[in-house]
């Protein structure tokens, strides 16, 4: 009997423990752009860019930083090639930006990547907010005709444009 017990239990941990055929799965995309802020004041701000590749990605990609009107970049190169990689990597990028008085605008981090052979691209646009919160999310306003089914009201719809 134990020795049945046994082969049992060794068969139920090889079962299949796959996930069921109607789960989502989300994929990790192989690049990853975010900033680092190590210093900010009333007239300046110093900042790291970071792209992060978790894998080779057979493509280049550019890295270009673009600053609102009042905003000068005192180091840190704009515009930056990054070749195609072959293995895991993590590009950082340090720039400092001074500034009269905090700007109403975003800083932006775009990289960008394309190829039409590799059937792939990357585009990012990350803001840099300069401490200021980042805008709520509204969700679409409830407008249109008021849907009902099954003698059931749900209220007014979200007309789709």
């Amino acid at each position: 009997m134990n020795r049945a017990l046994g082969v049992l239990l060794l068969l139920a941990g090889c079962a299949n423990t796959a996930e069921p055929a109607n789960a989502t799965v989300r994929l990790r995309s192989p690049v990853t752009v975010r900033w680092e802020e190590r210093a900010r004041s009333a007239t300046s701000a110093v900042l790291v860019a970071h792209v992060e590749r978790f894998t080779a990605v057979p493509l280049p990609l550019v890295l270009r930083l673009e600053v609102p009107a009042g905003v000068t970049v005192v180091s840190g190169r704009t515009k930056l090639d990054l070749p195609a990689n072959a293995e895991a990597s993590d590009v950082t990028e340090r720039f400092e930006l001074a500034y009269a008085s905090p700007p109403a605008a975003d800083a932006r981090l775009r990289v960008d990547g394309d190829s039409a052979s590799a059937g792939l691209g990357f585009h990012f646009d990350v803001p840099y907010r300069f401490g200021r919160a980042e805008p709520e999310a509204r969700p679409p306003a409830a407008t249109g005709p008021t849907s009902s089914k099954g003698g059931r009201n749900f209220g007014p719809s979200i007309p789709v444009k």
